[in-house]
């Protein structure tokens, strides 16, 4: 327990600070509702010959923001397709270039995961690899319960996340009975990001990660390049993870590759290949995703907020042995709305 001491001692100097530094000053409340719809459709061939045709709804989120000055704001967002609470931070600007946040929310991790914010997404769905990392990390959804600090120099962001570890466990420790196994640990991830003004739409970075041993212990690390010259697009990344614990560690690697290329002011063409191995110590396991797409936009300026995107990908994996080979091909159709 000794080694977090210092950590709780920081920050309590942090929030000790901010409240002699905003004592006095009279709040001024702001408060502003939002939400995003996507509704889809989809028609699949599957390796068993069977064809699957249906519609559905992919996300209907409601989004609250609130601010109390300009320094103190808070951000909820709720699920409401199948109900859950994926957001709720509370957020403290230090300064122009620094900034605490504290609850449950997306940090340090994979670009091509929550990072890409699901009203951005290039195409119907983020990668493959992203969606497998966060299932086998803090969870499906990228979001985890802890605090962060986030910052800015020259041409570099950077963030650092101490968290939970497991984005479903929200820790409450009492003072009586007995400490929970799963609050004597905490999982650690570091973000560094460079955006140089001299080069525009060129986005580079790296990201590291150890979870919580006692809850889910890996470590993971990932590395990326964007560059976005508009009409074109381009965006490249590579993760690696391992778990560790039980017989042996299990690593994943995988990596993607986009383009996009915007043909008018409403219609762009969009193209991704992907391969994700799940268990580096298994042979011919990878999977290849190879999509190609394309999106229109109502409204050129505001790019997400009515759009339509059709795609098609093609899925496969060789025979490795006592698995059967992948061979799958899927037609989607997304139409998004936001408010």
């Amino acid at each position: 327990m000794k080694k977090y001491a210092t950590l709780f001692f920081a920050l309590f100097l942090v929030f000790a600070f901010a409240a002699l530094s905003f004592a006095g000053e009279k709040p001024e409340v702001k408060v502003k509702v939002g939400g995003t719809v996507q509704g889809w459709a989809s028609y699949a061939q599957t390796n068993t010959d069977t064809a699957q045709v249906g519609f559905g709804l992919r996300r209907v989120r409601i989004r609250f923001y609130g601010s109390i000055s300009d320094n103190f704001k808070t951000f909820v967002q709720l699920e409401t397709v199948s109900p859950k609470l994926l957001d709720a931070r509370i957020q403290w600007k230090i300064n122009d270039n620094m900034e605490l946040r504290m609850g449950r929310f997306i940090a340090a991790g994979v670009r091509g995961g929550g990072l890409t914010s699901h009203t951005k997404l290039d195409i119907i769905e983020r990668p493959e690899m992203a969606r497998i990392w966060a299932s086998r990390t803090v969870g499906a959804d990228y979001r985890d319960y802890g605090v962060a600090l986030f910052g800015s120099a020259s041409d570099f962001k950077y963030n650092v996340w101490v968290h939970n570890g497991a984005g479903a466990t929200n820790i409450r420790p009492k003072n009586t009975g007995t400490a929970s196994v799963l609050s004597q640990g905490v999982a650690l991830s570091g973000m560094v990001t460079f955006m140089p003004k001299s080069v525009k739409g060129l986005e580079a970075g790296g990201y590291y990660g150890i979870g919580n041993k006692y809850i889910n212990e890996y470590n993971s690390y990932s590395a990326y390049v964007y560059y976005q010259p508009m009409p074109f697009r381009f965006k490249a990344e590579y993760v690696s993870l391992t778990n560790k614990g039980g017989a042996a560690d299990l690593t994943l690697t995988g990596f993607y590759v986009f383009g996009a290329y915007r043909v008018t002011p409403n219609w762009e063409l969009v193209g991704r290949f992907e391969s994700t191995d799940p268990n580096t110590d298994l042979d011919d396991d990878e999977i290849t995703d190879i999509t190609i797409g394309a999106t229109h936009s109502w409204f050129p300026d505001a790019w997400g907020q009515a759009k339509v995107t059709f795609a098609y990908v093609i899925q496969g994996e060789k025979d490795a042995g006592a698995f059967p080979a992948i061979d799958n091909n899927y037609f989607y159709l997304m139409w998004q709305l936001l408010f």
